[in-house]
């Protein structure tokens, strides 16, 4: 104990008066008294700026409490403030559905102790592992993940504070805690909790900040402002969520540098709810999902987009979680997710590996080459009954109209997908959107076409 208190004056300030040192003193060695009374049972995880541990407090008479889960923070390193605040929020009377509730939190010197509930239940990582990746975890499962994050983006503000969100920075399988999961292929999947654990590295949303002071995070689920691009915001999350999503209908984490539209349609992702992680994960924040709510909005459309059979959204069975009626707002805004998401339609050309598709687009190109060769001898070097048009009537006639036809058929006949990687907005034309696109298109070369031929023949150049 000698050693303690001189290390505790050693660091003192000498501005401070006498009774300040014997304050600081007393609360030190009350905290050294409080760390007596936990057991450590094991260490769960262990990291240069943070110790994870499972304890039991151990009461003056024998008997125990717990297991409680106990946190040594560096606090040096800029970190785990979050936990101090929600722990103010927790004690101020405020319940969080998502979040561990905490039972002390102090600073001691540069080391911030926190211990909290232990959270009952499996990681996501270990329930993908169990029961396999599978699309109808986007049912209600990651609607719920949604609205946790949302639980957290809302903030912990004091009475009269004005909330400022928390952004987690560090959502991944491992910090997703799903308690109560039973899942069949046919009543699908119910479970009674999901928790948000870890909130170590997470920080509070700062007005007019140009990026974040510490940069954390796991690469495969990090956004590019997290790594010095930008300040963290509540879209830095909703790109964790996506991934978080990819992993649940895949198995596998996302591959950070590559297209994610390749990356789902390599793995099979339903077009709907692919279309759902590419915009969650797009490269610039603001290109995806406004909030967590709209997100799990979407998510849960796409889903219903993709069941089986002439069922879709309004006419499938309201789930258990769904008890409560939908305002008018609410349903406005899913009508409005739902028009982010593609039709459902896997389609045959996702099966077809890509390099068959290039060798289709070769052999697209040589044809359309040749018949756009075609068309210059045939204005240029003209034959039969041509001979007796202008230059500039043939040019006009096969140029724009017939040329523009063989493209457009040509086009058509794409394997597009390198295409709409290259040039996102061909990513809002799909299915019938395109083909609704593509007889436009046509309808206006004939239509020009038409008005061509009528006005020569009127005119005496079409003899």
């Amino acid at each position: 104990m000698p050693c303690v208190i001189m290390d505790a004056m050693d660091t003192q300030s000498p501005t401070y008066s006498d009774d300040e040192l014997t304050a600081a003193l007393a609360g030190h060695l009350a905290s050294l008294e409080r760390d007596d009374s936990y057991r450590v049972d094991r260490v769960l995880k262990r990291s240069d700026v943070e110790t994870t541990e499972l304890v039991y407090f151990e009461g003056s008479g024998g008997g125990s409490l717990g297991p409680f889960v106990r946190k040594r923070i560096d606090a040096s390193a800029q970190i785990g403030g979050v936990y101090e605040r929600l722990f103010a929020a927790q004690r101020a009377g405020r319940r969080y559905e998502h979040l561990p509730r905490i039972v002390d939190c102090r600073r001691v010197g540069d080391e911030l102790c926190v211990v909290m509930e232990y959270i009952e239940g499996e990681t996501l990582e270990a329930l993908v592992g169990r029961l396999g990746a599978t699309p109808d975890y986007a049912c209600d499962l990651f609607g719920a993940l949604c609205d946790a994050a949302a639980e957290l983006h809302a903030g912990f503000a004091a009475a009269g504070e004005r909330p400022v969100p928390v952004i987690h920075r560090d959502f991944k399988p491992s910090n997703i805690i799903v308690s109560g999961v039973r899942y069949t292929a046919d009543a699908g999947m119910t479970f009674s909790s999901l928790v948000i654990i870890d909130l170590g590295i997470a920080r509070v949303w700062r007005d007019g900040a140009d990026a974040d002071t510490v940069k954390f995070g796991t690469r495969p689920y990090a956004p590019p402002e997290q790594y010095g691009f930008g300040q963290t915001s509540v879209r830095s999350d909703v790109y964790a969520l996506g991934a978080l999503l990819f992993f649940c209908l895949t198995g596998i984490d996302p591959k950070p540098g590559r297209n994610m539209r390749e990356q789902c349609e390599a793995r099979g992702v339903p077009a709907p709810l692919a279309d759902v992680v590419c915009m969650a994960m797009a490269l610039d924040p603001a290109k995806r999902f406004a909030s967590a709510e709209a997100l799990g909005h979407a998510a849960r459309a796409a889903y219903e987009l993709c069941l089986p059979g002439p069922g879709s959204i309004g006419e499938t069975e309201p789930s258990a979680t769904q008890t409560a009626p939908q305002t008018a707002a609410s349903t406005a805004r899913q009508s409005q997710d739902v028009s982010m998401v593609a039709p459902c339609h896997k389609g045959l050309l996702s099966r077809i590996p890509e390099p068959i598709g290039r060798i289709w687009n070769g052999f697209i190109y040589a044809a359309t080459l040749l018949l756009l060769v075609g068309s210059h001898f045939a204005v240029f070097q003209p034959t039969g009954a041509n001979r007796s048009y202008p230059t500039w009537f043939l040019a006009l006639e096969y140029f724009l109209m017939v040329d523009g036809m063989v493209v457009l058929i040509a086009f058509g006949m794409l394997d597009r997908r390198r295409l709409r990687r290259r040039f996102p907005v061909l990513d809002r034309y799909r299915g019938r959107e395109f083909v609704t696109l593509w007889l436009k298109a046509l309808g206006i070369i004939v239509a020009i076409m038409i008005v061509v031929i009528v006005t020569g023949n009127a005119t005496g150049i079409v003899a």
